[in-house]
């Protein structure tokens, strides 16, 4: 059985950044128009009036100050309230794969491999940008690798569903080297018009390269890896190929994502906590030999009290950082972000737990060290 090691992980976000003041600016003059042009409906009680937002409300409810954006100018266009992103030529590199690559060649270069020498890729995020050919199969191609690749998604647990399967792939000698990307334009799939959740997504993507320890000192040895899934309707996008299929029957058909909000935090403060747990044990890991949790960024609340459960103690910047305030929820890279951005001060035999959870519910855990 061989070790696993994460020799290298990129990240990258957009530098167009969109504040919460800009946000709510934006959101608060379409309720005001959407609700002045469906005054009839409203009062006869048929429809529901367009609350309002405010930037203490976003704060309050996520703990998100700005976020980094793919685009900028359609997002606030009360007209689109998405951003605008122009079909690229047949044979061009397709936007996200373009995105991708931002986080996957810093990956490589810090880890000072070439392509060639990738075995596998994995594209984990929350949706690719086509059905087929697998966007994995084009960032394979761009780097110049040979072998196998593929897409998965599992929402913002999908980054750690990838490194799942590398470090299983590698410790069976099935692979030496396997990349695990995840470019997430999720402003692509956000609800701007909707005050629950018009404030919650950023974008950003993330890339992992996992190895088979060479001897090779640096990187972090892969201690343990865990995945569960448990099906919940509560957090869902109905974005898909069958769309225009669903459109012949209601043209009016409008896709969009859905949140119980309460019922999510309730879960999957419940599950979380209990899958990385349920690792460390299997590990033989104690909370206190654990020195830092790097999770996933979906809200403030949410971090705080998944970190408690699973550290026995209350969060603090040092033991469980957060980059919320400044990207937000930039699903799945998230936690390859948060670990990236704060891992460098970490020694050499320290102890780390990432943890993801998002729809599906799924969640994924990895334990780390320090080499």
């Amino acid at each position: 059985m061989h070790t696993s090691i994460i020799r290298s992980t990129g990240y990258w976000a957009p530098s167009n950044v969109i504040t919460n003041a800009e946000l709510v600016e934006s959101y608060n003059a379409y309720a005001r128009r959407f609700n002045a042009e469906h005054a009839a409906e409203i009062a006869a009680g048929e429809i529901d009036e367009a609350p309002f937002s405010s930037s203490e409300f976003i704060t309050n409810a996520s703990g998100i100050e700005r976020r980094h954006v793919y685009e900028k100018s359609g997002i606030l266009d009360i007209d689109t309230l998405t951003p605008r992103i122009p079909p690229r030529r047949f044979e061009d590199i397709s936007a996200q794969a373009e995105f991708a690559m931002k986080a996957v060649r810093p990956a490589l270069e810090k880890a000072g491999r070439e392509g060639a020498e990738i075995d596998g890729v994995i594209v984990a995020s929350s949706a690719q940008q086509r059905n087929f050919p697998g966007l994995s199969c084009e960032i394979q191609n761009l780097i110049g690798a040979t072998g196998w690749s593929f897409d998965l998604t599992m929402a913002c647990a999908s980054a750690l569903y990838g490194l799942n399967i590398a470090n299983a792939m590698i410790r069976s000698g099935q692979a030496r080297r396997i990349l695990v990307c995840s470019p997430e334009i999720m402003t692509c799939i956000n609800v701007h018009s909707r005050r629950d959740v018009h404030f919650i997504f950023g974008d950003a993507a993330s890339a992992i390269l996992v190895e088979a320890d060479d001897g090779t000192p640096g990187g972090w040895e892969v201690l343990g890896t865990h995945t569960q899934n448990k099906f919940s309707n509560h957090l869902r996008s109905d974005y898909g190929f069958i769309n225009i299929a669903e459109r012949t029957v209601d043209p009016d058909y409008t896709p969009g994502l859905d949140q119980d909000g309460h019922r999510v935090f309730k879960d999957v403060v419940s599950l979380a906590p209990v899958v990385a747990r349920d690792l460390m044990t299997r590990i033989g890991l104690e909370p206190e030999g654990v020195r830092r949790a790097w999770l996933h960024q979906a809200n403030i609340r949410m971090v705080d009290m998944i970190a408690k459960r699973i550290l026995g103690r209350d969060r603090t910047p040092e033991n469980a950082p957060s980059i919320l305030e400044e990207y937000g929820n930039t699903s799945s890279s998230s936690v390859v972000m948060n670990f990236e951005m704060n891992s460098d001060d970490m020694n050499a035999g320290d102890t780390g737990i990432m943890c993801a959870y998002g729809a599906g519910y799924g969640v994924g855990a990895a334990a780390v060290r320090k080499r």
